[in-house]
């Protein structure tokens, strides 16, 4: 009997963990995998020579007297200018020399690349970087003490506060003053046009971001976290080998309404609109900088489509001024036109003629300059960019000529903030009477209830051209029925 009893339990035994076994098998998880159509074949060299030496050369015949001196401190025009990306390094090009481009970078030492890698050292800042001369940086005062000798002409960067200082108390010691000017504005001024290498990097980044907008399309759904969505579009740049050009935005719902929303942590709700505001940086640091603004369940309500139509159509009207016989501004006064023409139709603007009532919705301009800084450098017009109060609702305010290399981002967007009526007085007392804004907030209410909580913008990347424009990110789907139809799988 005990025979009996043992072999029934050892048979127990092997069918409870065959059963085990199987379990474990059926619950593990395949390994993440990106699917290969998110991966982008990245053919653009990471650095090319001769664009930088064209670049100095350019700065070189605009300030052809003294000393240019730029550290890198002040990325990224440092960069811009050598394309060297340690953490310390110092370029001087002094315009009148033979051996024009000199560099002062960190020598190669074990114990440095023990810790934070191999290093360019001296052998590298002359053959990849083609400086002339190359010295250890640690000898940078000593060298520039002689060189100053012979020049009184300083250029810096205005950035470069501490090497100022520096600069200062040497021609001191030979008591003498330094003649200082900045050289930023001018080399801001030679970034805003973009050469062929340059677009080429742009439009790595902005393949490989349209790419991570596709990737979320495919996966996000309710229930899951902003920050989960954050992780899948950063997931597709790091596969990708790229870096983030700025801090994604993933606006879910009454989030979407926030212009940049950083949290990313609110729960994906069903019937939520989300807004995805990305962008790649390609591996010589060109951002990218698209945003789509979707339904988390497949598809927009009547009010949601409302709004994202809107938009749309500000985008279609104001990108076709976005040309080389218009100003800067234009497209922006464009899409506006749009915009508040149709909130007129809908009920909520009362009088377009008022300034305060626009400004209740348009909250920025449509088109900023992107390149090694998402928003990038250089001079837009003779008006003060920071002060949207004064230009984006202003025809007269219309800058600087579009030219061709310029690559700008179009981006209309709408954020009819939950309970903003609420805060009428608060925003437009000082220019609209305490009756004005009553009777607005009265007419508007019902209107804007129905549509509160709803927030999109679209943007696309923008390369001014010859014969007009180019949408390097055009080809991912912007009109709310290819959206749709893209999330139903057809």
């Amino acid at each position: 009997m005990k025979r009996y009893f043992v072999l029934i339990l050892l048979i127990a035994i092997i069918i409870i963990q065959v059963i085990m076994l199987g379990k474990m098998r059926t619950t593990d998880k395949e390994p993440c995998v990106l699917p290969e159509r998110f991966i982008y074949e990245i053919t653009q060299p990471d650095f090319q020579s001769d664009v930088f030496e064209k670049r100095r050369k350019l700065l070189m015949e605009k300030i052809s007297d003294g000393v240019i001196i730029i550290s890198a401190s002040t990325r990224p025009d440092f960069m811009y200018l050598t394309g060297f990306d340690e953490r310390q390094g110092v370029a001087l090009l002094i315009p009148s020399s033979d051996k024009p481009f000199r560099m002062f970078v960190e020598p190669y030492n074990l114990y440095a690349a023990q810790w934070t890698g191999e290093l360019y050292g001296l052998e590298g800042a002359v053959d990849k970087f083609n400086a002339d001369k190359a010295y250890d940086i640690n000898t940078f005062f000593a060298n520039l003490s002689e060189i100053i000798k012979k020049n009184s002409q300083i250029y810096l960067h205005s950035g470069d506060e501490n090497l100022e200082a520096d600069i200062v108390k040497i021609f001191n010691n030979y008591g003498r003053s330094p003649k200082i000017q900045y050289v930023d504005s001018i080399i801001h001024e030679m970034r805003v046009i973009k050469d062929k290498w340059e677009i080429s990097q742009i439009q790595q980044a902005v393949n490989v971001t349209a790419l991570a907008h596709k990737r979320v399309w495919e996966t996000v759904m309710p229930g899951q976290k902003e920050y989960e969505v954050q992780a899948e579009v950063e997931y597709v740049f790091r596969k990708n080998g790229l870096g983030t050009g700025f801090y994604s935005i993933i606006g879910s719902g009454p989030n979407a309404t926030i212009l940049h929303h950083y949290r990313n942590n609110r729960k994906i709700l069903p019937g939520d609109l989300l807004l995805v505001d990305i962008g790649a940086a390609s591996r010589a640091g060109y951002s990218a900088d698209i945003t789509r603004t979707i339904p988390v369940s497949g598809k927009f309500t009547e009010e949601q489509r409302t709004i994202y139509d809107i938009v749309h159509k500000a985008f279609e009207s104001g990108v076709k001024k976005l040309t080389p016989n218009h100003k800067i501004m234009d497209a922006n006064h464009e899409a506006n036109r749009i915009m508040v023409d149709e909130l007129y139709k809908l009920g909520l603007i009362t009088d377009t003629t008022k300034w305060w009532q626009k400004r209740f919705y348009i909250q920025h301009r449509t088109s900023h300059y992107i390149g090694l800084n998402v928003h990038d450098v250089g001079v837009y017009g003779d008006f003060d960019i920071n002060n949207r109060d004064e230009h984006i609702l202003s025809p007269e305010f219309r800058g600087r000529d579009l030219l061709p290399g310029m690559v700008l981002s179009m981006e209309p967007g709408l954020y009819l903030t939950k309970n903003k009526l609420d805060h009428l007085h608060d925003l437009f007392g000082h220019i609209a009477s305490t009756e004005e804004l009553d009777e607005f907030a009265e007419k508007v209410s019902p209107v804007y209830e129905k549509y509160q909580g709803i927030g999109v913008r679209l943007e696309d990347v923008v390369l001014i051209t010859q014969e007009g424009n180019n949408i390097l990110s055009g080809g991912l789907p912007k009109s709310a029925s290819e959206i749709e139809r893209f999330l139903s799988g057809k």
